[in-house]
């Protein structure tokens, strides 16, 4: 009798306790990445320099535009299905987010390079292509995403001109060391041998948090297997 007695209060203690652990587990080390409060904080790092959140921006940017024309091709109604679209052994969100990624090691370790070998800086002519290609960017912009802007229009100038230099550096590898411009690209063969010989080290704990698609992008909460929303669903069981 004594042991049942002690042992209810014990049990109703250890719940409680993982009640509690799953309530803060949920609120603090399970949910999205709130991108716009950890801009600071360091995504990757690429030879002991950090690329913040922020850093991303541009790549972000890109990608989520992209792949939202086709997603309004592919349902102009829900979207965000074809976000959910599990293709090629992944989730095209998924492989978003690898593109992301990718591509901000390419630029950073390329201009990084860049730097060392004295080749950071662009030509007169460059200089105009560089112009042209901030343009065509702001341009292509979908409206929602100038409303969800992660951060000032400077720093992401700044940006596409890390990967002008990047880009440059990436010719000259190519046009001296073969066989092709196309090998130096994020997921070239031969680019994948350099990066090799390089330390890069992700933050997974805040990146495996990112939602590609809901960053500078506005979908509505659905069901990507039939495109339904929250409301179409409760309105299909009255």
């Amino acid at each position: 009798m004594i042991i049942k007695k002690l042992l209810k209060p014990a049990v109703l203690v250890i719940c409680v306790g993982v009640m509690l652990y799953a309530l803060l587990t949920m609120s603090t080390g399970r949910g999205p990445l709130d991108y716009a409060a950890h801009l600071d904080d360091t995504a990757v790092t690429v030879d002991s320099k950090d690329v913040t959140f922020r850093d991303l921006a541009f790549y972000i940017l890109f990608e989520e535009r992209k792949v939202e024309e086709q997603a309004r091709i592919y349902n102009p109604d829900y979207p965000k299905d074809y976000w959910n679209l599990h293709t090629n052994d992944t989730f095209i969100q998924l492989e978003a987010k690898d593109v992301v990624m990718g591509m901000a090691i390419h630029d950073h370790l390329l201009y990084q390079l860049a730097v060392e070998d004295g080749m950071d800086s662009l030509t007169e002519a460059e200089e105009h292509d560089l112009e042209c290609s901030i343009t065509d960017f702001w341009e292509d912009m979908l409206d929602i995403q100038r409303e969800k802007l992660p951060c000032d229009e400077e720093i992401i100038n700044n940006q596409i001109r890390i990967a002008a230099i990047a880009e440059k550096y990436q010719n000259y590898l190519a046009k001296t060391y073969g066989p092709s411009q196309a090998a130096y690209k994020y997921d070239g063969y031969y680019y994948g041998q350099i990066l090799a010989e390089h330390d890069i080290k992700i933050n997974n704990k805040l990146w495996d948090k990112l939602v590609m698609g809901d960053i500078t992008l506005q979908h509505s909460k659905l069901n990507y297997i039939n495109g339904l929303t929250d409301a179409d669903k409760k309105t299909s069981k009255e």
